[in-house]
Parts: structure tokens; C-alpha cells; sequence
């Protein structure tokens, strides 16, 4: 089955920081021009923390950028999104660099990455996208109880120490800024979908390169455009894309190297379908945490294919699939396509029930569910079993639709899924 390939980057604590775009007339050209997929980042001068955080509270550039003119595409929609993950990805790097790294102080770590999970989620809703100029906005912190209207702010029963406030303040008022250029009528038909910070354990065990912020958007049930963005790599790397208007940009983590022929997983454990699946493709595994960083991975080459029988949620995979489809790829359920090679997306609707829910087909879990102590291997056969969210179906994401290549995919699914079922878990 091959050797296993990791891709992380244990030095980033001694990286220098490195400059924020120079200016922001210089950030909307590249917006308007765009970028090549794979190109690599381009480096910046270095500097020191506290000019970064001088950065941060610079918020004439983004009016500036926008001025006279009101955001009615979605290629402008998508250019204002990079632009507020520029803005959150220095109070990202703020808070993950005060992390520990200690095992003995994981509990303090973990709630470390509560506070920037709610902050990132409750200004992007708020200041950026607020005010009803969407259908509806969905994010996965929609549950927590997040107070940033005055301080002491507080994230559920968290309170966010005073020292970070100055950097809530600016991220509040930038966005808002930002916010203000979105036309108020030119979106009420997309959905939008937010992971703030996905890839939860990378993220507190210092292995944040791994962690993105996903932004999706879904007009009637299917994905149409979206931004994945890794905030603590400095300079940030990221992809953008809306197929319809033919958009496709991106700065990306590119070796220069051949794809890898490999499957990406999970840094954690795997099914055993998946191990049959590998030996079957005759693929490495990649190892790497988080469902939108292993999309951009797919873009990077740094592996061929994410195959998953395990569940994510509708704001890992929003804005990644849009992407996907804008580069010429796919992200479709794994059971439609394991069934019959059919190529089926998720539905992303703003609702109270699980749209793609089959009874008997996954089992519940604590990421799926909110059953607790339920018997591990329990089927889901009502709706109330599962989460509103869960992808239920497992993924099956590659970079292109060549009919052969999807073929090829096809039949080594069924031949590892005669050795063993998929977990769906």
C-alpha cells in the first residue's frame, strides 16, 4: 500500500511574520486579475509582531478599495470575502501563536481556539455578511452564545481576555466596512455557509497550517461559489472560485513537484474500507487534518483524490465544492457514486431537517447526532436521529471529470467495497 506521507510543518512557530499585502489598491488589482491555481506564494519582508498587529487596525484601505463602486458579482462578492480572511487571518495568528503547545495545558489550548472559532463565525455573520442581504446564513457555531457588542466579550461561558480586545474592535469595524460595499439587494438569493475555523484539533495542537476558514455559497440547494482560506500560514494561502462566472483564482502551497498519487485522510484513523480502497488505486495515504485545507491539498497535487466514508458537515464542503467545480473538478456524495458512478452533490438549504437523509444508510455518532450514549454501530433510520448538516453520505472529491479517470475511481470503490462496506460513520 506505499509509505504515509504527512504534510505539516513543525517549524512554522519559527517563521517570521511576514508583511500583510502592501496596500489595498494593490490587493483589488490582484483580485481583478487573478491568480494562476498552484502558483506559489509570493513572499513578502519580514516584520515583527507587534507591526502586524499595527496592520490589523489600518481600515482605510478596504473602503478605499471599494469606493464608488457597490459589490453586485460574484467574483466581487468572493474578492471582498479574501479581503475580511485577510483581516481575520492576523487575529487568527494572534491567538494561535499565545497557544502552549503542552499537552498539560490542553484544556487551556482548547479554549483558546473556542474563542477565535466563535469571533471569526460571529463577525463574519454580523459585520460582514449581516444587515438581510442574503436568503440565510448558516455556521456551525450557530448554537454557541457569542456576546461582542461590549466588552468583557464572551464566547458561551469563555471571557475573552482584555488583552485581545483592541484586535476585536478593528476586526468589528473592517468587516463592517467591507460589509457596507455589498450591494443590499444583488445576493438574497444565496445561502451562505460558514466553517470559521475548521480543523478543531489541528488547530490546538499546533498544527494550524492545516486549519482553513470556509465560506460557501448555495443558490437553490447546490454550491455556486465559495473561499477557502488557511489564516495562520504567513502569507495565507487560498483559493476562490464561482464556475458560473467562470472564476478560478488562487494562491497556493505548490511544490512544483509531480502529483502525488495518494488518497487524502484524516490525520487520525481510517475505515477499513478506505485501506482496501488504497491498495486497490494503488495509492499512498496523505495524512492531513481538515476537510477544506484537503481540498486545496487536492488543488496543490499534493494528492489525487479525497475519498471519505465518514461524515463532515455542509460548511466544510460548500465553499470547497464551488471551488472544485470552478477548476473542473467534482464533489459529490459517496454513495450515489459508489452506487452507480452518479455524480450527486449534498443540498445546501438553510433548514431544520437533514435534507439527504437515508434511513439505515450511516450510523449515528456524536459528530452526526445529538443522541448521546447511543451503542456504537446504531443505524440512523429516522430523521431525528441526525443533525440538520451532516453530510450522511460520505465524499468523493477529485480535481477533474474525465470520464475514464471517474471510471477508474468507480470500479476500485467496488472492489474495495466488496472486501468491506462503507462505514458511513
Amino acid at each position: 500500500m506505499g509509505n504515509t506521507i504527512s504534510y505539516c510543518d513543525p517549524s512554522v512557530e519559527e517563521k517570521k511574520w511576514e508583511e500583510e499585502d502592501a496596500a489595498a489598491a494593490k490587493r483589488q488589482s490582484e483580485r481583478n486579475t487573478g491568480s494562476e491555481v498552484g502558483k506559489p506564494c509570493c513572499q513578502g519582508k519580514s516584520k515583527g509582531k507587534e507591526e502586524e498587529k499595527e496592520q490589523v487596525g489600518k481600515g482605510e484601505g478596504e473602503e478605499a478599495t471599494m469606493a464608488g463602486k457597490s459589490v453586485a458579482s460574484k467574483k466581487e462578492l468572493l474578492g471582498v470575502c479574501k479581503e475580511a480572511c485577510d483581516v481575520l487571518s492576523v487575529f487568527v495568528r494572534e491567538l494561535y501563536h499565545s497557544l502552549s503547545g503542552d499537552a498539560g495545558k490542553l484544556k487551556e489550548d482548547k479554549s483558546v481556539f473556542t474563542i477565535a472559532d466563535g469571533i471569526v463565525q460571529e463577525t463574519l455573520k454580523t459585520h460582514l455578511f449581516g444587515g438581510g442581504k442574503f436568503e440565510a446564513v448558516v455556521g456551525e457555531e450557530d448554537d454557541a452564545s457569542i456576546q461582542l457588542d461590549l466588552a468583557p466579550y464572551k464566547v458561551d461561558d469563555l471571557v475573552v481576555p482584555d488583552k485581545y480586545n483592541a484586535s476585536i474592535e478593528t476586526v468589528k469595524e473592517r468587516l463592517a466596512s467591507l460589509g457596507r460595499t455589498i450591494d443590499p439587494a444583488a445576493f438574497r438569493d444565496l445561502t451562505i455557509f460558514i466553517d470559521p475555523i475548521d480543523g478543531t484539533r489541528e488547530f490546538y495542537t499546533k498544527l494550524g497550517e492545516q486549519c482553513t476558514i470556509c465560506i460557501g455559497f448555495a443558490r437553490g440547494g447546490l454550491p455556486v461559489a465559495g473561499v477557502v482560506y488557511r489564516p495562520v500560514p504567513n502569507p495565507a494561502t487560498y483559493a476562490l472560485g464561482c464556475a458560473e462566472e467562470k472564476v478560478a483564482e488562487s494562491v497556493l502551497d505548490s511544490t512544483g513537484e509531480p502529483p502525488v498519487r495518494g488518497l487524502l485522510t484524516t490525520n487520525g484513523s481510517i475505515s477499513p474500507f478506505i485501506s482496501s480502497l488504497m491498495a486497490h488505486l494503488e495509492y499512498e495515504r496523505v495524512k492531513s487534518g481538515g476537510a477544506g485545507n484537503k481540498m486545496l491539498m487536492v488543488l496543490e497535487g499534493k494528492g489525487s483524490a479525497y475519498i471519505q466514508d465518514r461524515g463532515v458537515s455542509r460548511w466544510d464542503t460548500c465553499g470547497a465544492q464551488a471551488i472544485l467545480e470552478a477548476n473542473g473538478g467534482v464533489l459529490a456524495k459517496l454513495s450515489a457514486f459508489a452506487e452507480s458512478g452518479k455524480l450527486e452533490s449534498y443540498q445546501y438549504r438553510e433548514s431544520k431537517a437533514n435534507l439527504d437523509f437515508v434511513s439505515g444508510l450511516s450510523n449515528i455518532t456524536p459528530y452526526n447526532s445529538y443522541k448521546k450514549d447511543v451503542p456504537k454501530g446504531t443505524k440512523a433510520v429516522d430523521l431525528e436521529d441526525v443533525k440538520p448538516y451532516s453530510n450522511l453520505c460520505g465524499l468523493f472529491a477529485v480535481n477533474t471529470t474525465d470520464p475514464a479517470v471517474l471510471e477508474t475511481y468507480h470500479k476500485a470503490i467496488l472492489a474495495a467495497k466488496a472486501e468491506n462496506n462503507l462505514a458511513f460513520d
